[in-house]
């Protein structure tokens, strides 16, 4: 296994599915990645949301939880990524041939959640690299 993609939202289980991640790196000695994506799929639901201050907050907020995410696994490389999460995952890691992709349960969101399914869920769907789900 030389390479694990973690998506990483700073939820609960996106920390679990990290501590995961980081255990299997060091057992296989793994390069990782840690993304976060922002949703902006949701943002095109709603004029009022899609404006360029809340997109910056958004991508903020993202580059926060990957400094986060890298005092777990300081030789990590992150990357912020915009657009529909699960396709923006399954993408990713098939552009850096991961072996494996790990993703929390559950993470923030919770209008996509109730609109179109979890992004885990999505993700087992239409990922062609495995992906483990963390609880």
């Amino acid at each position: 296994m030389r390479t694990i993609v973690v998506a990483y939202d700073g939820s609960q289980y996106a920390k679990k599915a990290l501590e995961t991640a980081k255990t299997l790196a060091e057992k296989f000695g793994s390069k990782v990645y840690i993304i976060h994506v922002v949703d902006t799929a949701v943002l095109s639901l709603s004029e009022a949301f899609s404006t360029p201050n809340v997109i910056e907050s958004l991508r903020q907020g993202g580059e926060k939880v990957l400094r986060e995410a890298l005092t777990m696994i300081p030789n990590a490389e992150v990357k912020l990524l915009e657009g529909d999460p699960a396709y923006e995952i399954a993408k990713f890691a098939r552009d850096v041939k991961a072996d494996l992709v790990v993703v929390g349960s559950r993470g923030l969101s919770t209008i996509r959640k109730s609109l179109l399914g979890s992004v885990a869920g999505r993700l087992v769907q239409e990922s062609d690299v495995s992906i483990l789900v963390v609880k």
